[in-house]
């Protein structure tokens, strides 16, 4: 959330605290006490679209580099049993197509290191049986299909999460806005009443309504701008 929107929603969460604190203006008003009950529903909403806001890519990233690593790996045990099995057959095909280094996989682009994986993958499945005297196996061949499987899935993983968090980041502005036209229209309104009956309260509830500006640092022994949101 940006610090406005912050700033925003902390007054919001004032205003709440400010009924908690002063239940007898609720009492014989059933229309306020709605009210409240609806902010409250919009303040919630908007935690529930921060929390998704707030989830990064990071653990998606790492785990990418991970399930890449794994595949290089893998890919590397494969070659090396093809590359043994093409010296042992004077295969020179063979050998040429084996001859991929660790720096070539690990430099190569997401999608061209997937095409790759596969295409060694085709190359050592009808070799299986030849290559297990090399310590090459069936499951170390399958692997390369299950790990590049995996590693392609991460890259829209990672997009979904950074189209939801953007989503949310739309989905918080336009809710802040309802809710502070809400209580602008609504609860101020149903409020002007206690600012002629009881004025200390009606303070209380102004002084809530402020939304203190926190955005710039500020020098000592001087106070964060505010704008009251209330006149």
């Amino acid at each position: 959330m940006t610090r406005k929107s912050i700033n925003l929603l902390n007054m919001l969460k004032s205003v709440v605290q400010f009924y908690a604190e002063n239940p007898r203006l609720l009492a014989d008003k059933p229309a306020l006490a709605a009210a409240v009950e609806k902010l409250k529903a919009f303040i919630a909403e908007i935690e529930a679209h921060e929390l998704v806001q707030a989830k990064g890519t990071k653990t998606e990233t790492v785990l990418k580099g991970v399930t890449k690593v794994m595949l290089v790996n893998a890919a590397l045990k494969v070659l090396a049993g093809l590359t043994a099995h093409a010296a042992a057959t004077n295969d020179t095909a063979l050998k040429m197509e084996a001859d991929i280094t660790e720096r070539e996989l690990s430099k190569m682009r997401d999608n061209a290191l997937i095409l790759k994986i596969h295409a060694i993958y085709e190359l050592a499945l009808p070799l299986v049986a030849q290559l297990g005297i090399w310590n090459v196996t069936q499951a170390d061949v399958d692997v390369l299909d299950t790990n590049s499987a995996a590693f392609a899935a991460k890259d829209p993983a990672i997009k979904n999460i950074r189209a939801r968090s953007s989503q949310a980041t739309d989905d918080i502005s336009a809710r802040l806005d309802e809710a502070y036209k809400f209580t602008k229209d609504s609860l101020d309104a149903m409020m002007l009443p206690v600012k002629i009956s009881h004025t200390t309260v009606y303070g209380q509830y102004q002084n809530a309504r402020i939304i203190i500006n926190t955005a710039g640092a500020h020098k000592k022994g001087t106070t964060p701008d505010a704008e009251a949101a209330v006149k």
